[in-house]
Order: structure tokens, then sequence, then C-alpha cells
């Protein structure tokens, strides 16, 4: 998914000190936590990092050591594997291969020596390469630099012999990776985009590849090559090949259009029934070595057990797990390793019956929002997003996010929450922005409900002349008047309007349902004009101007000034995606104001369960927003971060508009930040740098000094001493070193940068967040490796070392 970083972050009430005379680093590879030694006298720990979870994430290869039934490894989505010791019961990452961006597809460790691995890796259709390594992970050598590896398979006749499949053709080493050549040179006709791969144990010159379309073969090392497709349907992608280890000419293949079997060394194919087709795309097959009638069948839709070689299938896991990767030891054929994407790694202990998560030391999450709590000390809130599936997680943390439990009752399986907002008079209720509108909890996260279209008042039917009816107690009956007043919407006389009524039947004749057409512009019509007017790319205005009547196809000219005037005092509901959320510095009727930024523009309410109204920024700018900053030393100053329109600012609470100079509208703003104490300092991160100003935007500083270019995310101001500033860079793509990210600290207010994380398993970062039960840690949400606490080691003596040195 390519998405624009939509960030907001909220001041927390207590001081991060942080000495940063950071010169060297070293990692403990036990417990994952990186050491920053000082230049003091003391050479104390500076700052501690240690990668905290949530624990689980995206797996997409595993291997067992053939020698070493209890050690394993495992490669991720994002250029990182782990080891385990102890049968996958604790990971710890191998910290000499880290290559962001990268997908681990396939791990093979030699089954000669165990200290020998190699590594098909991959960008999807972009270059990826192999790698080797010959000391357990410590050193690397790169082959197929050029290439994007999507298969690899070693030959059981010869180990020196070597296959890689990759989007080109194929390609043979026969020295164990130290050179390779494509077979045929030059390539064969049709034979591209390989997914998988797999070599006859009776000949290193017999070798099945799957590609996106069809399996081929070869019986001559790659001379030549047939399809050999006879049985299976045309256009189908051949995820997996499996080789019978006791009859070879028996092979089992998992494609898009199901599993398909061969009795004849791939001659013929017959399409294998039981699995359903909503589950068909099979991602991975295994014969298990020790049990060999016992096939397992990963999928997007859970793992599939077969207990007589194929002919009967039962789902052995929920369906919401997708498998990408399946591992047995020959020697253990009871334990059953699977990876997933978004639970990490679960074992079996019963041949597949039952699985349990094992994921001590590995996350592989992405960590998009991160919120302390505001009373309770060491609570803290964390969304995710899954990065193969969509969608994502909520976690909440206790213990200052040393652990973490995911909370997603209430919240549908395809949610991404993208802010985290805690009510001001309530901190049992918070808000969050998603990809589907907004939520709220009412019990700090522990459950959810959608905040959708307020319900509209019905007029109350007329009674029947006798009434048999228990009648509601007065208790009921007002709590029943005190449920209507919260959600009625903004009062307004409710005149029927014909052409609000032909829109209503246009509108749901176009699937944009609006109940029954009653020439009333309530909440749900104006929802769903906003909606349609976004779908057709009209100006989404909320009003049925002439362009929107055009586009329904309503024939008599243009609307009466009467709808459009009820249409736009309608109260909205915000169902669409909402980048971030924020209060305002001022009051309506004691309730603080919140601002919330959508690709349909700003919004703001004061009572959220009535409807927002929209802040339009007029005609020549650009509605889609990402972020918002407000500031209570300017209550009437807004900043908005937008797609294509640079900066805006009001200076009237939203009622006019200006771009602000400086800042280029060529590139989207990730987000905006206002010194809480001194007016006139801002700073705004975009997709290509960083902006200081020390006056309120008449002068902008680019890079705050020295700051490298790149995709700024998250900017965290110290509430105590604004002069200290922490930054964030991320990206989605990575393809270069300078391109990973890292986390930077200031202490003059922006003019010069220190960076002070170190090698993390992902230093691409999004969110940073105080830690609002200790003065001294730091949170981190990183692309791929969860949550990191940074933490100033030495207690009081390095809150005094940290004031110090201001």
């Amino acid at each position: 998914m390519n998405m624009m970083t939509n960030k907001i972050k909220k001041f927390c009430h207590y001081v991060l000190i942080l000495t940063l005379l950071l010169t060297s680093f070293a990692i403990n590879p036990r417990t994952n936590v990186v050491a920053a030694t000082t230049n003091d006298a003391s050479n104390e720990p500076a700052i501690d990092w240690r990668v905290t979870g949530p624990m689980g994430g995206d797996i997409r290869a595993i291997a067992i050591d053939p020698q070493n039934k209890s050690r394993l490894l495992v490669g991720t989505l994002d250029g990182q594997i782990y080891s385990s010791n102890d049968g996958g019961t604790n990971w710890t990452q191998l910290v000499g291969f880290r290559h962001p961006g990268l997908y681990v597809e396939y791990i093979i460790i030699d089954p000669r020596d165990s200290n020998t691995f190699y590594v098909a890796t991959h960008r999807h259709k972009d270059a990826g390469g192999f790698y080797k390594t010959t000391d357990g992970g410590q050193t690397w050598r790169e082959h197929l630099a050029g290439e994007a590896v999507h298969a690899l398979a070693q030959a059981p006749k010869n180990p020196d012999v070597l296959v890689a499949g990759t989007n080109r053709g194929v390609f043979r080493s026969m020295d164990a990776g130290d050179s390779w050549k494509m077979i045929p040179e030059g390539g064969f006709p049709g034979l591209i985009n390989i997914d998988s791969l797999a070599v006859d144990p009776r000949s290193v010159d017999t070798i099945y590849a799957g590609t996106w379309y069809l399996p081929w073969k070869t019986i001559d090392g790659g001379k030549t090559w047939a399809r050999v497709k006879n049985g299976m349907i045309d256009d189908s992608d051949v995820f997996a090949i499996e080789i019978d280890r006791r009859n070879p000419d028996h092979i089992i293949a998992s494609a898009c259009s199901g599993i398909y079997e061969s009795k004849n060394a791939a001659g013929t194919w017959r399409k294998v029934q039981g699995i359903p087709s909503t589950s068909r795309r099979t991602r991975a097959i295994l014969q298990n070595p020790g049990l060999p009638d016992t096939i397992f069948a990963g999928t997007t839709e859970g793992l599939w057990r077969s207990p007589d070689g194929g002919n009967v299938w039962t789902l052995m896991t929920p369906k919401q797990l997708e498998v990408n990767a399946i591992a047995v030891h020959p020697d253990d054929p009871n334990t059953v390793y699977i990876g997933t994407n978004n639970y990490g790694v679960m074992i079996s202990r019963d041949n597949g019956k039952t699985f349990s998560l094992s994921n001590n030391g590995f996350s592989g999450r992405r960590a998009y929002q991160l919120t302390a709590d505001r009373e309770r000390p060491g609570r803290v809130y964390a969304s995710t997003i899954n990065t193969a599936t969509g969608g994502g997680f909520f976690f909440i943390s206790e213990d200052g996010g040393v652990t973490w439990k995911s909370t997603t009752k209430g919240l549908p399986s395809r949610l991404i929450t993208y802010s985290i907002l805690q009510d001001e008079k309530n901190p049992e209720t918070l808000y969050t922005g998603t990809n589907l509108g907004m939520y709220v909890s009412n019990d700090r996260g522990l459950s959810w409900a959608a905040l959708g279209a307020p319900a509209e008042v019905k007029k109350p039917k007329a009674r029947k002349a006798r009434n048999t009816r228990v009648r509601p107690t007065a208790t009921q009956r007002a709590a029943a008047q005190s449920d209507r007043t919260a959600i009625q919407p903004a009062a307004s006389p409710r005149r029927v309007d014909e052409g609000v009524k032909r829109a209503q039947v246009a509108l749901n004749a176009a699937g944009y349902n609006v109940g029954t057409p009653d020439g009333v512009a309530g909440t749900r019509t104006i929802t769903a004009v906003r909606k349609f007017q976004l779908d057709k790319r009209i100006p989404q205005t909320g009003v049925i101007d002439a362009a929107t009547f055009t586009a329904l196809g309503i024939d008599g000219g243009i609307p009466t000034d009467g709808t459009a005037a009820s249409l736009q005092t309608a109260p909205q509901a915000l169902t669409d995606t909402i980048n971030a959320l924020a209060y305002t510095f001022d009051e309506k009727d004691g309730q603080r104001g919140i601002l919330a930024a959508t690709n349909a523009g700003l919004f703001r309410t004061y009572n959220p369960t009535v409807g927002w109204e929209r802040l339009s920024y007029g005609k020549d700018f650009d509605a889609r927003t990402l972020c918002i900053s407000a500031s209570p030393q300017s209550p009437n100053t807004i900043y908005v971060g937008t797609a294509t329109s640079g900066t805006l600012r009001s200076q009237d609470n939203g009622a006019t508009w200006q771009n602000v100079e400086g800042i280029p509208t060529n590139v989207p703003i990730n987000v905006i930040e206002q010194d809480p104490k001194r007016a006139g300092y801002v700073y705004i991160g975009t997709t290509q740098t960083f902006y200081v100003s020390h006056d309120g935007g008449q002068k902008w500083m680019r890079r705050g000094g020295n700051l490298p270019l790149g995709t700024f995310t998250s900017i965290l101001i110290n509430p105590e001493n604004t002069d200290e500033l922490f930054v964030c860079r991320a990206s989605e793509r990575v393809t270069s070193r300078e391109q990973e990210g890292g986390v930077y600290r200031s202490s003059d207010a922006g003019m010069t940068w220190q960076r002070i994380d170190t090698e993390l398993p992902s230093q691409r970062v999004w969110t940073l967040a105080f830690d609002s039960n200790n003065p001294n840690r730091l949170l981190v949400g990183s692309h791929s490796a969860g949550v990191y606490l940074a933490e100033r080691a030495g207690g009081a003596r390095a809150a005094t070392l940290g004031a110090a040195s201001q």
C-alpha cells in the first residue's frame, strides 16, 4: 500500500532529559539491548535501546538446521533475519544481516555446514539479491545483485548445486552460490517471473520451475525447458512445488487456481479437492519429512493438513492466519513451525493439531502511533499497521511499553488507526482517526465503537386508542430522552426541499444509501453527498450544486438556493479516512474543539456525537489534509499540512487561509508542531526535508542546519525545556542506506542536530512519544521492529547531567 504519512503529536507533562555525547555503540545479542556510551569521565552508558514489541509480525521464510532440530532461522518482509537455538522459544536478530526494504523470501541452511546459510531476497518486481554466509551470519557475500530472487532450491543429490528463480529467469550455481549463470544463457522465452523451484533428488539436471503463469520443467540442466501444464488451468501462478521423497515422480504444486498433483513427473496434473476456493492461494506446500503421508498447505486462510497424501484436507488453524512458510525437522516430525503475516512464528507440538505463538525476542510490527495516557503512569497506547495484509491492531501497555496486549474488540479487521486522542475532560474516553472514520472507546481502549453519522430523531408514531404494553418508568423515560438529546443533530428547521428529495432518490439509485427520501438535509444525506462527490472527483463541498446534480443525472436545472443552504448548514459525520486529530485552544459551550484532518478537508466539532463542520480552505487549495497543529500561545492560529498545497495557516480560527511562504507546495506535509511556550517557534516535516522557523513563519531554515534529507514523520518537543526537540525519519520504500531513517535530537530549538539511534533492527521510525511515568524514557515506533524504549541510564545522576548540558 502506498500510504502518505499522517501524524499528529501531543505534548506530555513530564521531562525527558537525555545526555547525548554519543561516540560508540555495542549490542548484547542475548537481550536485544543496544548501549550507547558517552565521552564523559564516568564513561557511563548514555542510552539503552530495547526492542519491546508488540511481539509477532510478518515472517516470510523459515529454515531448520538439518544437523540441529533446535536451531532455526526466520526471515522478514523488511530485510531482517532472526535465529533461535532453543526450538523457537526465544529469538535474536542476526545483526550482520540488515537490508531494509528487502523481502527475505527463502533461507537454506546447508546440510553439510550449520554455519553456511543461503538467502534469496527481492523487492517484489525490483532487485534484491542472493546472500551467502559461512560464519553463521556475521558476514555476508552478495551475488545476483541486480535480480529480484523469488525462489531458491538446493539439489539433494549434490548440495553444491543451487538454483535461483528471478523475474528474468532461472540461474544456477555449481559451487554453492559463489558464482551464477542463467540457464540457458540469455534466458528462455516465457520462462520469467519465477515463484517456485524444486530439484529432483535423483538428478541435478531435472528442475521444476513455477512461474506467475504455469509450471516448467527441464531434464538437461536448463539447456531446454518445456511447459508442463496438462491438466492445470491456464494462467495459474504456481507458488510452491513439493517433490515426494518416497516417489519423486509424485509432485504436488500449489497455484492460484488450487492445489494440483502429478503421479508422472508433471506429465499430467489433477486438481486436488478438499481445500475451499477461498483458501486457494496456497503459498507453501510441505510433505512432513518424518511422516510422509502428512502434507501441509499454508494458505491465505490458514494451515490445512492432509493425513493421507493429499486426498482429504482439514483446516488446522483459524482462517484469519495467512501462512507464508512451513518447516518440520525429520528427527522431530510432530513439531511443526509456521511463519505468518501479522502473528509471527507459531509452533505445534502435535503434528499440526494445535498451535501457539512463539515470538519472544521477535517483533516485526510497524508501530505507527504512540500516545501515553495523561493520568495513568505507565499506560501507553499504540497502533500498528499490517505491512502485508492491510488493516492493523491496537495495543495497550501498562508498564511503560515493556509488555503489550492487543485490544481490538469492536474494531474491523481492515481498520488502520492513524491518530489517537484522549478526551480532555474524561480520560476514560479515547478517540481514534482511522481509514474507516472515527472510533470511540469509553473504557480506555478496551473496546471500541464506530462514531459514524448521528442518528436522526424520528417523529413519534401516533398512539393507538388502547395501549396494553407496559409503560416505561420515569427513570427509563429520562434516560431515553437524554440519549435522544445527546445524538440530536444541530438544530435547524426540518423543511422539505424538492431538490434534496430528488438528490436523495438519485443517491439511493447510485448505491449511496440515504434511507427513505424525505427532502430533509440530514446528516445521513450530507455524508452520502460528500462520498459521492469524492468518488466522482467533484469538489467535495457537501453541497448539491450544479456539478453534483449533473453527475447524479438529475434533469431540470440547477438546484434551488434553499437546497444549497440547507446542506451547507447540516452537520456531517466523518466516515472516510481521518489522518490526524487535535484539540483546538478555543471553547464553545464549555467544550474544547476537536480538529480532524481528512482526505476531504479539515473538520471541526465541539461534540463528536453531534457532527462536524467543514472548514473550507477555498477553491485554490488542495483539501487533502495530512496533519494539524494548534498552540495555546496563539489560540486562533491553526496550521495544516496538505498533499499538494504545502502548509496553510489560519489566524482567525479557520475562517480564512493563506499559504505559508517558504514551504514548498509540491511535496506532502507530514507533520507540524508549534512550541507550547514560545509563539512563533514552528517546525515542519515534509517528505523531502525539515524546516525551522523562530519568527512565526517569516523565515525558514531548511534541514535545521545539518539534518539529512528524507521523509520526516514525527516531531517531539520537550514541554518543560522547549529547546530540546526530537525528530525521526521513515519512508515506505528503501533502496539505499541514506533512506533508512533514524532519530535525531536538538538542544538548541532545531538549529543543530545529533543522531541518537544506533544499529537497530529497523531504523525507519514513524512516531515518537514521551513516557509519562519515566522522565528518562522515550518511546520510538519503528517500521518493522515494533516499539523501542530509549532510556537514559543513571537515574538522578542522568537528570543532573541532562540539566547541566542545556
